[in-house]
């Protein structure tokens, strides 16, 4: 094992270990707010304001900025001083303080509007306001997918268009026919946060768009971006997107449908005036979480599948596996990726094949084609 890929067994570990701390730290703090402290933060919401809707909001704020209280120090370890130690960021302090701040009023932004129209269901409609909700949950998933690209990911990003005439026309090559011309392939500034290189597919409809990152376009050669891409657009050709908003739909249906149920059996017994009290949001968000928790193992193994069918188109699109084991290897390196985790620890922390599956998938097409 050569000291980059220890380096990378360590820096997953350290991952894992934050995110189970984050886990843990979040679960607490629900509890805390459920057996005691929801209640005071609506009564001094309610001292503010005698409608409802203006209680919900600044319940909202105060609840997010507690947990974000909380939170920070781990947020701090994991969002700038891990990423830091192992040599992974291009971030200074400040910069890093200003990304955090923005995310938090983002997530403001799109959060009190929707604990708004769920609690209006809950006052109005006690007994499907969980149908209600998954049905605006599910709305607000379409439309955040559509308009992220082009109004949320340029808070973050810069977005220029790919401005290399030899990987355009390799990437028209690859793009002929599936419907995604070279207009929709963007250059994202990532250096400017990270060294790690990344892609992605983002959007719906006119805003449908290929991003890749500056780390990726400067650092690696034109065929291994050229794999980049295919595996992207695989997810446009089989609709990625579109099947991972039914199945968040699904899971929304479902998890509202238990939350119903469990807030129904739990409300009275923890002293809440009923499912519709705001004080009972905690409550809400626990069993939300504990849901989501509980199904992420199928998520991952759902989103493995698909990530290694583009593989495998990728593979079959460029006719080239030695590209793609080179683009492999210098992503994994770049990114300090572990190349092979445990089957349990993929189960539960990896929503990608673990580079060296991805690697062996080429290798066998090398080995089966000669």
């Amino acid at each position: 094992m050569t000291d980059r890929q220890s380096s990378a067994k360590e820096y997953a570990r350290q991952r894992r270990y934050l995110a189970i701390a984050m886990l843990i730290v979040g679960t607490v703090y629900l509890v805390m707010m459920i057996l005691r402290g929801s209640a005071g933060l609506k009564n001094c919401a309610s001292a503010l304001a005698d409608t409802r809707w203006i209680v919900v909001m600044l319940y909202v704020l105060g609840f997010v900025l507690l947990y974000e209280i909380v939170t920070l120090p781990l947020s701090y370890y994991g969002g700038f001083y891990i990423e830091y130690r192992y040599n992974l960021s291009s971030q200074s302090l400040r910069s890093w303080a200003w990304r955090e701040l923005k995310r938090l009023l983002l997530s403001l932004v799109l959060l009190v509007p929707i604990v708004e129209v769920i609690y209006f269901f809950l006052a109005r409609f006690p007994e499907r306001w969980w149908l209600l909700a998954s049905g605006v949950w599910i709305l607000f998933t379409v439309l955040l997918t559509r308009v992220a690209p082009v109004l949320i990911l340029p808070l973050f990003y810069r977005q220029d268009p790919v401005k290399n005439e030899s990987l355009e026309q390799l990437l028209q090559g690859l793009a002929a026919g599936t419907g995604l011309g070279i207009r929709e392939v963007f250059r994202l500034n990532m250096s400017k946060e990270t060294k790690k290189a990344n892609a992605a597919l983002a959007g719906l409809g006119r805003t449908r768009r290929v991003l890749l990152s500056d780390t990726l376009l400067d650092g690696f050669s034109d065929s291994e971006i050229g794999i980049v891409f295919a595996h992207e657009l695989g997810h446009h050709v089989f609709h990625h997107i579109t099947k991972a908003i039914v199945v968040s739909s699904v899971a929304a249906l479902v998890g509202f449908a238990l939350a119903h149920q469990v807030m129904l059996a739990l409300v009275g017994p923890l002293g809440f005036e009923g499912v519709g009290d705001i004080a009972a949001f905690p409550l809400l968000c626990l069993v939300l979480s504990a849901f989501g928790l509980l199904i992420l193992p199928i998520q991952n193994a759902y989103s493995r599948k698909l990530e290694r069918d583009c593989d495998a188109y990728a593979l079959k699109r460029t006719g080239q596996p030695q590209a793609f084991i080179a683009a492999m290897e210098r992503l994994g390196s770049l990114n300090l990726a572990d190349r092979n985790p445990s089957r349990f620890v993929e189960i539960l922390f990896h929503d990608h094949p673990p580079i060296g599956k991805r690697i062996a998938m080429a290798e066998a097409m090398l080995k089966r084609d000669g």
